[in-house]
C-alpha cells in the first residue's frame, strides 16, 4: 500500500465528519501535495507535567481529530479517552484542562469520547481552554467541560456535520478507463465514487446525517445545560456557524473570555493545594514548549 493509497483511506474510511469545510479542504490538499507529514512533537499527547504528584492533567485537543489517526494530523479520540480515564483514576489529578485548537475531525469515536469526558467532569473539575478554534468535532468535546474560556481572537462553535460524494466517472472516462463494479445487495454501490450518486442514496444519507447533528445538538446542550441561551437552542447552536470569543460568551457557549495565563493563574488560585509556581505552570510551558 503505498503513502497516497494511505492518506486517502484517512478522509474516506468515515461518512461523516463534522470539521469545517476550508479546513476539510485544506487537509486533502496537504494529503496529495506529496509533502511528507512531520510529527508536531507534544501537541496531542496527554501530559501529567513534572516528577512529583501533578494536580494538574493537561489533555489536548489539537489539529483534525481522528479515533485513530497519526499524530502528526492531530489529536485522536483513542488517547484523548485513555487520558480523561487515567485522570479519573489518578487521586494526585485535581484538575483536568483541555487544550483546544482544532478544526473538527470525524464523527467516528466521538460520541464515545465526549461521553467520557462528560463522565470525567462529574467526578473531577475539568475546565477548558480554546486557544484558537474549537470547531465542530472539537465544540462537541469542549462542551462536555464544567466551564470553557477562550482567549480574545478565539472562535468557536460549528455545530454541524457534513460529508461529500465524489463522481470521477467522467475524469475517468476522458481518461479512457470505465470502471466496472460486481456488487451483492441492492445499495452496496450506491454512494460509489465511480458514478453519479442517485437520489434515493442521497436522502438516505442525508437522514442518517440528520441523525448525526441531533446527537451532536443534544450532547452540546446537556454539557451546556442553562448556560446556553433558549435563542442559541432554538436556532440549532447556530447551524453550523462559528462564533467569536464575545459572542460565543453571550450565548452561553463559553463561560469567559481569557488570555492563556490569565486562564492558569485562575485554575492556579481556585484550587487551594496548587502552586502555579510549579505544577501549574510547568503544565502551561510544557504546552508551549512542544509548539517548536
Amino acid at each position: 500500500m503505498n503513502v497516497y493509497t494511505e492518506r486517502l483511506k484517512l478522509i474516506t474510511r468515515s461518512p461523516f465528519w463534522a470539521i469545517l469545510p476550508d479546513a476539510f479542504a485544506h487537509l486533502a490538499a496537504r494529503l496529495f501535495e506529496g509533502a511528507p507529514m512531520m510529527a508536531e512533537r507534544g501537541t496531542t499527547k496527554p501530559t501529567l507535567p513534572g516528577r512529583v504528584p501533578s494536580k494538574l492533567a493537561v489533555i489536548p485537543i489539537r489539529g483534525v481529530l481522528t479515533k485513530d489517526g497519526p499524530e502528526w494530523l492531530g489529536s485522536n479520540y483513542d488517547s484523548i479517552a485513555d487520558a480523561a480515564e487515567k485522570a479519573a483514576a489518578d487521586p494526585s489529578v485535581k484538575h483536568i484542562v483541555l487544550s483546544v485548537d482544532s478544526p473538527g475531525g470525524e464523527v467516528v469515536g466521538l460520541p464515545e469520547t465526549a461521553a467520557v469526558l462528560a463522565q470525567l467532569a462529574k467526578v473531577k473539575p475539568v475546565s477548558a481552554m480554546v486557544e484558537g478554534l474549537s470547531a465542530s468535532a472539537a465544540y462537541w468535546l469542549t462542551s462536555q467541560a464544567n466551564e470553557i474560556a477562550v482567549t480574545p481572537s478565539g472562535e468557536l462553535g460549528s455545530v454541524g456535520v457534513k460529508m461529500m460524494h465524489m463522481d470521477i466517472s467522467k475524469m475517468l472516462e476522458d481518461q479512457g478507463v470505465k470502471v466496472t463494479e460486481l456488487y451483492s445487495g441492492d445499495f452496496k454501490t450506491e454512494w460509489s465514487p465511480f458514478a453519479p450518486v442517485k437520489a434515493e442514496a442521497v436522502a438516505y444519507m442525508q437522514s442518517r446525517l440528520t441523525t448525526v447533528h441531533k446527537n451532536f445538538i443534544g450532547a452540546v446542550a446537556s454539557g451546556r445545560g442553562n448556560r446556553a441561551t433558549k435563542g442559541i437552542q432554538a436556532a440549532l447552536f447556530g447551524g453550523g456557524r462559528m462564533f467569536s470569543a464575545i459572542d460565543a460568551m453571550g450565548h452561553g457557549l463559553a463561560d469567559t473570555v481569557q488570555s492563556p495565563r490569565e486562564f492558569y493563574r485562575a485554575v492556579a488560585a481556585a484550587d487551594e493545594e496548587s502552586k502555579p509556581s510549579t505544577n501549574l505552570w510547568r503544565a502551561r510551558l510544557a504546552l508551549e514548549h512542544s509548539k517548536f
